[in-house]
C-alpha cells in the first residue's frame, strides 16, 4: 500500500502553527476565516451586499452558526445579477466560464486570482506528496496547454514536489495515448475516469505491452468499483479519489492510504452537508447535498454555496492519522434517470454495470423516453462483447427489474473508436420520444 504520510503538517504550517494541528486549532481557524469571509463578501460582492434574505447575525459564535445564512447556486453564478465578483477584473489572473448541468447556452462565470492559484498549486504539490515519491515519472492525462488549467496547475504543483511530471496527448485518439503510456513507462498517472478506464482497458486488449503503475489518482468525476478493479488489474495501480471543481479551486479533497473516505482541504474549503429538499443541515455521517463555503478567496468568495454533488461527511479520526474531516461521495442529486412508471436509473450504477463487462473499452448511453423508451448503449468493444452487455444490464439485480418494468428496448451496438471525447464525464443522456 502506498502512503507517504498525512497532510496534517501542511495544513498546521499553512495556517500558522508551530506543531500539529488538532481539531480545535482547525475549527478555530474556519470560524475566524468564515467570519472574515461573510464581513468581506458583505461589503464586496455585490450580490452578497444586495441580498435581501441575509439574516441580523453580525458574527459567527460556533460553526453550526453559519446554517443561518442563505444558500448561493449555480444560478446564482449564470445570473451575476448582481454579481458576486468582490475585485475589479483587472486583478483576474484567471477568468473561467463553464456550462451548467441541463442548461443549454448558460454558463457559471468563475474568478480567480494569482492568490487562489498559488494556493490550488500548493495543495497539489503537498496533496501528490501523499501519493508520490519525489522524482517519479507522472503522467498528467487533464489538458494541460491552457495556462492555469488544472492540469497546468497540477504539473506546477508535481514540479515543486521534485516528481517528472509529462502531459499526455488527451485530446487525439485513444491509441495516440495509449503509445504515448508505454513509451513514458510512468511510475504514477493522473486524470478522469473515463480517460484512465479506456486507456487501460485498451492496454489489455490491444496485444501490446503491459504497463506497472504503482498509484492512479482519478478526479473530475465519479469512480466506479469495475473502474478501480480494471486499473488494479490491469496496470496494478492503486487507486486513489480526489473530489474538486472548478468552485473549489479545482482541490478539494484527497483519499489517503487507508481509503475510508476523502480528506478535506480544511485550509481552504468549509464544508456541510444538507438534506436537499429541506436544506436543513445533516449530521455527521448522513448523505445529502455537498454545501461549500470558500474560507480565502478574495476574488470570488462563495458563502454556502450548493454543490449538486451528494456527499457524507466523517468527523472521526481516520487511520492513518490525520485529523482532517473525510468526505465520502455518493454521485449527483441530479444523476437518477426518472422514468414513466416512477423508476430510475442511476448513470453511475450503469457506468459500473458496463465496465465490469470484460472488453468494454468505452461507452456512452442514451435514454429516449416516452411511449417507445429505448436505452441505446454505443459501446467500443469487439463485436462479440455486445451480448454481455445487454446481459448485464438484464441481469442486474436493481437495473435488470427497472428495464424490464419500463419495457425498455435497449439496444447496445458497436461505436466507432475516436467516437467519444477522452476528457468528459460519463452520463445517461436523455431524450423525449413520442408520447
Amino acid at each position: 500500500m502506498i502512503g507517504f504520510g498525512t497532510l496534517d503538517a501542511w495544513v498546521g504550517r499553512t495556517i500558522g502553527l508551530k506543531h500539529l494541528p488538532t481539531r480545535y486549532d482547525i475549527e478555530a481557524y474556519q470560524l475566524r476565516r468564515l467570519n472574515e469571509t461573510i464581513a468581506y463578501a458583505r461589503s464586496q460582492s455585490p450580490f452578497y451586499r444586495m441580498r435581501s434574505d441575509w439574516p441580523d447575525l453580525l458574527e459567527l459564535s460556533d460553526l453550526g452558526d453559519i446554517a443561518r445564512l442563505p444558500f448561493t447556486t449555480a444560478h446564482d453564478l449564470v445570473r451575476s445579477d448582481p454579481s458576486l465578483i468582490a475585485l475589479p477584473l483587472r486583478d483576474a489572473a484567471r477568468l473561467v466560464n463553464i456550462p451548467t448541468s441541463g442548461t443549454s447556452g448558460q454558463q457559471k462565470r468563475l474568478f480567480f486570482t494569482e492568490a487562489d492559484i498559488e494556493a490550488t498549486v500548493d495543495y497539489f504539490e503537498n496533496g501528490m506528496a501523499t501519493i508520490v515519491r519525489p522524482g517519479s515519472c507522472v503522467a498528467v492525462a487533464f489538458p494541460a496547454q491552457r495556462p492555469d488549467s488544472v492540469g497546468d496547475l497540477l504539473m506546477r504543483g508535481l514540479n515543486r514536489l521534485g516528481a517528472f511530471p509529462v502531459a499526455l496527448p488527451v485530446d487525439g485518439a485513444l491509441d495516440t495515448l495509449v503509445g504515448a503510456l508505454r513509451e513514458l513507462q510512468p511510475a504514477a498517472i493522473a486524470g478522469m475516469p473515463v480517460t484512465l478506464g479506456a486507456a487501460a482497458r485498451r492496454m489489455e486488449t490491444d496485444g501490446g505491452s503491459p504497463l506497472r503503475i504503482e498509484t492512479a489518482l482519478v478526479s473530475a468525476d465519479s469512480v466506479s468499483p469495475s473502474l478501480k478493479a480494471a486499473l488494479a488489474v490491469i496496470w496494478g495501480a492503486e487507486v486513489f479519489e480526489h473530489w474538486g471543481m472548478t468552485e473549489t479551486g479545482y482541490g478539494g479533497a484527497l483519499a489517503c492510504e487507508a481509503h475510508d473516505g476523502l480528506h478535506i482541504r480544511e485550509t481552504d474549503l468549509y464544508l456541510e452537508v444538507i438534506d436537499a429538499g429541506s436544506g436543513r443541515v445533516l449530521p455527521s455521517g448522513y448523505e445529502g447535498e455537498i454545501v461549500l463555503t470558500t474560507l480565502c478567496r478574495r476574488g470570488l468568495p462563495l458563502i454556502r454555496y450548493r454543490t449538486g454533488d451528494i456527499g457524507g461527511i466523517v468527523e472521526t479520526r481516520c487511520h492513518c492519522g490525520s485529523v482532517l474531516r473525510r468526505l465520502r461521495l455518493g454521485g449527483r442529486i441530479a444523476e437518477p434517470t426518472l422514468l414513466e412508471r416512477g423508476g430510475s436509473l442511476q448513470t453511475e450504477l450503469i457506468d459500473d454495470i458496463i465496465f465490469s463487462v470484460d472488453g468494454v473499452v468505452d461507452f456512452a448511453v442514451e435514454l429516449k423516453t416516452g411511449k417507445e423508451a429505448r436505452l441505446a448503449v454505443d459501446v467500443v468493444a469487439a463485436p462479440q462483447v455486445l451480448e454481455d452487455v445487454r446481459s448485464a444490464l438484464l441481469h442486474h439485480p436493481i437495473v435488470g427489474p427497472v428495464l424490464q418494468s419500463e419495457k425498455i428496448n435497449i439496444a447496445v451496438e458497436l461505436a466507432a473508436k475516436s467516437a467519444f471525447s477522452l476528457c468528459r464525464k460519463r452520463r445517461v443522456r436523455m431524450t423525449p420520444g413520442e408520447e
